[in-house]
């Protein structure tokens, strides 16, 4: 019966070394998932972010609102006016929207050097400025790209173009 209570002893021995190797091993798996989890967290916060500054640049304060709900009046109306059609004076317009914060791709757009010259006298038109406009291109990526064009004039009396400006 000695035997028996040994070996049966030695049997939980082992099995209780084995469950507390399996305790630290789950305990530090514990610990590498919830370190995981922070981060994911972490970067679903950000991402959150990044979505609505996306979704208010792109509908800016255009998107729909909520107004307050006006009492509507009966056919008992003390003041009895009818609403105009349209705007109305004092309220906001619309207007342009800001884009000055967008990523810029500046693009030149120039005359080629064998063109700057009048093909009258051979005397070469002088740099007169430059014609700016913006493209806004919504894609993935926004980015606003700036055009340059040099514009030049005509230097000499000849009977040709007065100014040259570079082809977008």
């Amino acid at each position: 019966m000695d035997i028996t209570h040994t070996t049966e002893a030695a049997y939980w021995k082992a099995e209780a070394e084995r469950l507390a190797g399996d305790n630290a091993r789950l305990q530090a798996e514990n610990a590498a998932l919830q370190v995981r989890v922070s981060e994911l967290e972490a970067q679903i916060s950000a991402l959150t972010e990044k979505v609505a500054t996306l979704t208010k640049l792109v509908f800016g304060t255009s998107s729909e609102k909520n107004k307050p709900v006006e009492p509507r009046r009966g056919k008992d109306d003390v003041t009895g006016e009818k609403r105009r059609r349209g705007q109305q004076p004092g309220s906001p317009g619309h207007g342009r929207r800001d884009y000055s914060t967008l990523e810029t791709v500046e693009v030149i757009h120039d005359v080629a050097q064998d063109e700057r010259i009048c093909p009258g006298c051979g005397a070469p038109y002088a740099a007169f400025g430059e014609e700016t406009s913006y493209q806004i291109d919504w894609q993935v990526h926004i980015v606003r790209h700036l055009h340059r064009r040099p514009t030049y004039r005509r230097t000499c009396k000849c009977q040709t173009r007065g100014m040259l400006v570079a082809p977008v």
